[in-house]
Order: C-alpha cells, then sequence, then structure tokens
C-alpha cells in the first residue's frame, strides 16, 4: 500500500473539508458582524439615554435647590434649625 496523501480520493477529500470550513468561517464571520453592529446600534441608543438623564438630573438639581433656598427662607423652619 502506498502513501495515502498522494492518493487522488484523499487529496479531494481533504479540499472539500477544506472548502466546507472556510465556508463555516466566512458565515460566521457574516453573523458576528450582524451581531457587532446591532450592538453597536444598542450601545449608541444606551449612551444617548445616559446623555438624556445626565441632563434631565441636572435640571431636577437646580430646581431641588431652588426649592430648599425657598423653604429655608421660611421663618418657621429657619427657627427650628437655631
Amino acid at each position: 500500500m502506498g502513501d495515502l496523501t498522494n492518493n487522488p480520493i484523499v487529496q479531494c477529500g481533504f479540499a472539500g473539508m477544506c472548502a466546507v470550513l472556510l465556508g463555516i468561517i466566512v458565515w460566521l464571520i457574516k453573523q458576528l458582524l450582524t451581531v457587532l453592529k446591532e450592538t453597536n446600534t444598542v450601545i449608541g441608543e444606551n449612551t444617548k439615554t445616559i446623555g438624556m438623564l445626565h441632563t434631565t438630573s441636572n435640571e431636577e438639581i437646580v430646581v431641588l435647590r431652588d426649592i430648599q433656598a425657598k423653604l429655608m427662607a421660611r421663618p418657621c423652619l429657619v427657627k427650628g434649625e437655631q
């Protein structure tokens, strides 16, 4: 029996297996790119939401400080702290 690597059937089998594996790799890369695109979209939306929450909480802090200043201007509340 000779060297099996020189057998044309074995060589065709390896070539076919390589083609199948290459196809699987290409398919997996396409799937990965799709997932990355979706992930980047989600990350972008989350970043925008965080920015809006930051703006909203800053506005709320300003309003709360104004309310606190108005409450502390009341004599009945200031008297309790002395």
